[in-house]
């Protein structure tokens, strides 16, 4: 693991040429003295006195690096922090303190406490990423470490600091992780928001069954997560994921069982990768534990990190589809999305994505062709909140006539959703988040017209 002073060094203004040289008897003190409390003495609180607070908070910092953490805590003690951002450079030289102390966890909670107030702090962030990787807090040292990144002056600090996420997964080739997850909506199955459908073919209005209308329903979402990723010498890396989950409402009628996996071969770039390898999803039937639904079949993907502050992903999927159920819903689906990120800094980025899916069935009136275009804000806000707006518009244009309406059918479906999350509430290494999804899936079939109101309250390990 490389130094975490290569990971800070961007964010730290603070020298040692900056520190008085009548201040500099104070460092003098014998690191085995460190164990018990430290009284200064009289010259040095009268050198300590004479300085501004800006002088003061640079030679806590060094006391509490340099292993003179109970000196450091005294003086703290005795001079308390004064001015608009007391609060928070207090927080961080007790993180600081608590960190050469060896309570990391302690450190954690402070530096977050100063987070939650204010999240431009670059240099805090940077000592909260090497605190949560010193304790395996692999995921959320990483999600810090992204959006620090983001933050980096230059592309070689902002390269340095991937580099470090990739020695994170490299002591650690597998990842395991859950969830669980309250998931109540107001249209379970996307049903339609009618009741009735125009025929031509019958030359009148046909009920909807009731399997076909929107029922709303009480869930409780669970899945499990599992990763494997290995470098393969300088140039290539494997990377293995699946997933199992399980949806369980209140009506078993809508409770499902679905599993997905992929595998891929990424070649490694300066800044990024390209990466070929398979994918494939399956759907248990909830009653008879049979395969309900296969899919499966080759992709490409990339990641170019443009700048420090952008990133561009992409990838394509070719996949075939089977229904145990009857063929007219089997066929082939390629799937296509791009997008791209770019970060103010690390508490504020803006995402802009696009997609093209072609899908092919064996029954002509089910195939189509769609294009979407998308956008999110994440921002973390003072108060320890957390936001993530989404939004996209997807437009769908079927091959053939609906034998049932007698038209072509057309679909444009709006999809807006925010998330929040309490990030400086730890419970076990989580935070809780809450998010909100609406759906609007307007068609020119009413069979097909619907909409929903979807809430997920679960624990994240990004925070």
């Amino acid at each position: 693991m490389p130094d975490h002073r290569t990971l800070i060094r961007f964010a730290a203004s603070v020298g040692k040429r900056a520190i008085p040289g009548a201040l500099v008897a104070l460092l003098a003190i014998p690191h085995a003295e460190a164990a018990r409390p430290v009284a200064p003495s009289a010259q040095q609180i009268s050198e300590y006195e004479s300085v501004d607070e800006t002088q003061r908070i640079k030679l806590l910092i060094h006391l509490a690096r340099a292993g003179q953490q109970d000196l450091a805590a005294e003086l703290l003690r005795r001079y308390p922090l004064s001015g608009p951002h007391a609060q928070n450079r207090t927080y961080f030289i007790q993180g600081l303190i608590m960190k050469a102390d060896g309570n990391l966890t302690g450190a954690v909670k402070v530096f977050r406490a100063a987070l939650a107030n204010d999240p431009r702090l670059t240099l805090v962030r940077a000592e909260l990423a090497q605190t949560l990787v010193a304790l395996d807090e692999d995921d959320s040292a990483k999600h810090h470490l992204e959006l620090l990144a983001s933050e980096a002056p230059t592309q070689a600090e902002a390269d340095g600091i991937r580099s470090y996420v990739d020695k994170i997964d490299e002591k650690s080739p597998y990842k395991f992780s859950f969830y669980v997850a309250a998931a109540p909506s107001t249209n379970v199955n996307n049903g339609s928001g009618h009741s009735t459908v125009y025929s031509p073919l019958f030359g009148s209005n046909l009920t909807i069954s009731d399997d076909g209308r929107k029922q709303s329903g009480i869930g409780v979402l669970a899945g499990v997560n599992g990763a494997f990723q290995r470098r393969l010498g300088n140039d290539f890396s494997f990377v293995a994921a699946g997933n199992a989950e399980a949806r369980v409402y209140n009506d078993s009628t809508f409770n499902t069982l679905s599993f997905s996996q992929s595998a891929e071969l990424r070649y490694l770039l300066k800044r990024g990768y390209v990466g070929g390898g398979a994918v494939s999803s399956q759907l248990v039937d909830d009653d008879t534990l049979d395969m309900s639904y296969i899919s499966y079949g080759p992709r490409v993907s990339a990641r170019f990190n443009l700048s420090g502050k952008d990133v561009l992903t992409g990838s394509s999927t070719y996949e075939w589809r089977d229904y145990s159920g009857g063929t007219s819903s089997d066929g082939t689906a390629w799937l296509n999305d791009a997008a791209w990120t770019h970060s103010f800094n690390s508490a504020l980025s803006v995402t802009l994505s696009g997609g093209y899916d072609d899908v092919k069935l064996e029954l002509a009136q089910n195939s189509y062709d769609s294009w979407s275009v998308g956008g999110g804000i994440y921002s973390e806000l003072p108060d320890g909140i957390t936001a993530n707006l989404n939004g996209e518009v997807k437009f769908s244009e079927f091959d053939d006539t609906n034998l049932l309406a007698g038209i072509v059918r057309e679909d444009t479906r709006y999809v807006a959703g925010i998330g929040l999350t309490k990030r400086d509430v730890n419970i076990f290494g989580f935070a809780p988040e809450v998010s909100y999804t609406y759906v609007r899936n307007a068609s020119n079939i009413s069979m097909f017209d619907y909409d929903s109101h979807a809430v997920d309250v679960r624990l994240t390990k990004d925070f």
